[in-house]
């Protein structure tokens, strides 16, 4: 009987020491330092941004890597910086107009600009729209680099002429440097025909 114990606790104790054991080496599930709560920030970038009076109708892209993200609102396109922990929005930057790139068809050509140079140490942002015939945008005086670019949705804006809805795009550079203002750019459509060449700023 007195042995029969000594196996039964001993049992008990080597089945004590396995689940210790998976319990200790079991993957945590938490989010870790990769992780991105992006729900979480869009909602936090939208309550700071109608704080001010703003209107947010979805947050449209984040880039982590830049640190900025882009706000649709019911009139334009709103870039805000955001916390180099990617979790709340630091700053509102002056935003995009639609009813203004509309009015502006010809003025502007197929894109138009701006330039936020210092807008905190080490950030500065290039940033702009592009109607669907700018297929290709180079930003020579920085070096002849190529923007990111992302779509925003049909529009009026998108359109060069006539009546109708054509696609609208958003194109951006950051940089820890101050950039040139005015901007050089260069613009080049279907087939790398030149579409657009010269400096200016929105």
């Amino acid at each position: 009987m007195e042995m029969s114990k000594k196996i039964l606790l001993a049992l008990l104790c080597l089945g004590l020491i396995v689940v210790l054991y998976f319990s200790a080496s079991r993957p945590d599930s938490s989010p870790g330092s990769n992780y991105i709560p992006t729900t979480s920030l869009e909602e936090a970038i939208c309550t700071k941004v109608e704080a001010r009076n703003e209107d947010c109708k979805k947050v449209i892209l984040i880039d982590t890597d830049s640190n900025v993200a882009f706000v649709e609102s019911e009139f334009g396109i709103l870039p805000v910086l955001i916390s180099k922990d990617h979790t709340k929005m630091v700053k509102m930057l002056p935003g995009l107009d639609f009813q203004e790139f509309r009015e502006e068809k010809e003025e502007n050509g197929p894109i138009t600009w701006r330039v936020e140079n210092n807008v905190q140490k080490d950030f500065s942002i290039l940033y702009g729209f592009a109607r669907d015939k700018a297929k290709t945008i180079i930003i020579n005086s920085e070096g002849n680099i190529q923007p990111n670019k992302f779509y925003v949705r049909d529009d009026l804006a998108g359109m060069s002429g006539g009546s109708g809805t054509a696609p609208l795009w958003v194109w951006y550079i950051t940089s820890e440097d101050e950039m040139i203002k005015p901007a050089d750019i260069t613009v080049y459509g279907t087939d790398g025909h030149l579409i657009y060449g010269g400096s200016k700023e929105e």
